[in-house]
């Protein structure tokens, strides 16, 4: 009896190792079998070609998808399978989305949008129908622009009336135009031109001059003291037109001055005597 039941345990203890063996082979092939599966499906469903889409052999159904990598593995483009040809697939900006990029370095090409929102481009050129925004400031070599609520400025370097290398300003705004040369600055406003600089302040009105110093032509200058005189202290002298000293013209007045003495007067008071 001992002995039999000894052979019984052992034969028992067999069959259960062989069915536990039986079952791990039955997972295995299972496991095989949905790889195999899975392999199947993907086949064709998603095609990766350095090339635009071509006849590759295989029947493709709606949904397949197919991109087109360079050597380094850089996708460029994506195409979608409808059914009867490959249409050009694009991304909308919500699939695109993200919620901070922290650092981008891209070579885009073009960019089409509708709106693009950012801190700071830098760029060598914008183009655009119009731009808006609340302030512009530009900078080419010595030269500055700005345009902002208080309009237009100017800012460069360069050689004054005096050959002296000056720094130089333009503004434009609501109040007019300005130029500013080293010490010199004009101010044009409707209406009217302010100058100043080492010479004087003065304005030209749409009716009058008024002005500290006027010179003409270099050398005739009137200035603010009833004085007219030539800047080289030469003669002055009143002509037709000839310029040659010879065509006199009539200077009419109500009294004749040199020095100090009425010539007028003194005229009457000699033909007075010369009639004695």
């Amino acid at each position: 009896m001992i002995i039999a039941t000894g052979t019984l345990n052992i034969d028992e203890n067999a069959k259960l190792a062989q069915q536990a063996s039986d079952d791990a082979k039955s997972a295995a092939n299972s496991a095989a079998d949905e790889a195999g599966k899975v392999k199947t499906s993907l086949d064709g469903k998603i095609t990766v070609s350095s090339q635009e889409p071509f006849d590759d052999g295989k029947n493709h159904d709606e949904g397949d998808i197919w991109y087109v990598q360079d050597s380094n593995h850089m996708t460029s483009e994506m195409y979608t399978y409808d059914g009867s040809d490959w249409v050009k697939t694009k991304m909308s900006q919500t699939v695109l989305s993200v919620g901070q990029l922290s650092a981008l370095t891209a070579d885009l090409g073009t960019i089409e949008a509708g709106y693009l929102n950012s801190v700071e481009v830098d760029s060598s050129i914008i183009k655009g129908g119009s731009i808006s925004g609340s302030s512009l400031s530009l900078t080419n070599g010595n030269t500055n622009y700005w345009l902002d609520q208080n309009g237009f400025h100017d800012s460069y370097y360069g050689n004054d009336i005096f050959n002296g290398y000056v720094k130089k300003d333009v503004w434009i705004n609501e109040s007019g135009i300005s130029i500013s040369d080293g010490n010199y600055k004009a101010d044009i406003q409707p209406e009217q031109i302010k100058m100043s600089g080492d010479g004087g302040t003065g304005t030209i009105w749409s009716t009058n001059i008024n002005w500290p110093a006027i010179t003409i032509s270099d050398n005739i200058q009137i200035d603010s003291k009833h004085i007219i005189h030539s800047n080289d202290y030469g003669a002055l002298y009143f002509e037709g037109g000839s310029d040659g000293g010879e065509d006199g013209i009539d200077i009419h007045a109500g009294g004749v001055y040199s020095h100090g003495t009425n010539l007028l007067s003194e005229i009457n008071k000699i033909e007075k005597k010369l009639k004695m």
